[in-house]
């Protein structure tokens, strides 16, 4: 990991072989689990993925005693916590129509009542601050700029105001400018979707 030290470092692998996991094939349970999570060839095996992550029971883990896994345990006990996680990341809410990303995007701009334009490197430095953002600062920026991109095919409604070049149609928002160079705040219609009298549900805000 790049935030520990070398003496951290030395520290996780000293007892390397004490906590190394070896995993063991036990048959055809094993060549099932392993299709449902990596086979990809058509739509049956993305419906049974479906009712393997919905089936998943909280709580369900590996014993950190056993030395030797199965090829199913892991897959069934860890592997699909990873897949659980992976689609809340990836799949908008229903109740606002946002990924986690953008909605920590879209607290902090409200916290800081952005009505003045702001450099989309210095909203990002903001929302990990502020909104408890782990995944790096690069995707956070890409997150920023798709959030206010206003051409035909990109959004709706563009939360947040672009000011300069935050990417084409032709070229599907990628040729967007350098996050050091572009600023965005919130758009007016931001603040209609997201009404201010709804602030003091929340005690940050208070």
């Amino acid at each position: 990991m790049g935030t520990s030290t070398a003496e951290e470092a030395r520290e996780y692998f000293s007892l390397i072989a004490k906590h190394k996991k070896e995993f063991e094939y036990t048959g055809k349970s094993d060549d099932q689990a392993l299709e449902l999570a990596f086979a990809n060839e058509n739509k049956t095996y993305a419906d049974k993925r479906k009712e393997w992550i919905n089936a998943y029971e909280p709580g369900t883990f590996l014993d950190p005693k056993k030395s030797r896994v199965p090829y199913h345990e892991f897959i069934n006990k860890e592997l699909v916590l990873f897949s659980i996680e992976d689609c809340s990341r990836s799949i908008p809410s229903l109740v606002d129509g946002l990924k986690p990303s953008q909605r920590k995007i879209l607290f902090s701009c409200i916290k800081r009542n952005l009505t003045k334009e702001l450099r989309v490197a210095q909203l990002s430095g903001y929302v990990s601050e502020k909104a408890a953002y782990h995944h790096g600062e690069a995707s956070l920026q890409s997150t920023i700029v798709g959030m206010a991109q206003n051409f035909v095919g990109s959004n709706n409604i563009n939360l947040l105001h672009p000011q300069g070049q935050f990417g084409t149609r032709l070229e599907g928002g990628k040729d967007a400018a350098s996050a050091r160079y572009i600023h965005t705040f919130l758009s007016g219609l931001s603040r209609a979707v997201f009404s201010p009298a709804d602030d003091n549900i929340f005690k940050i805000f208070k």
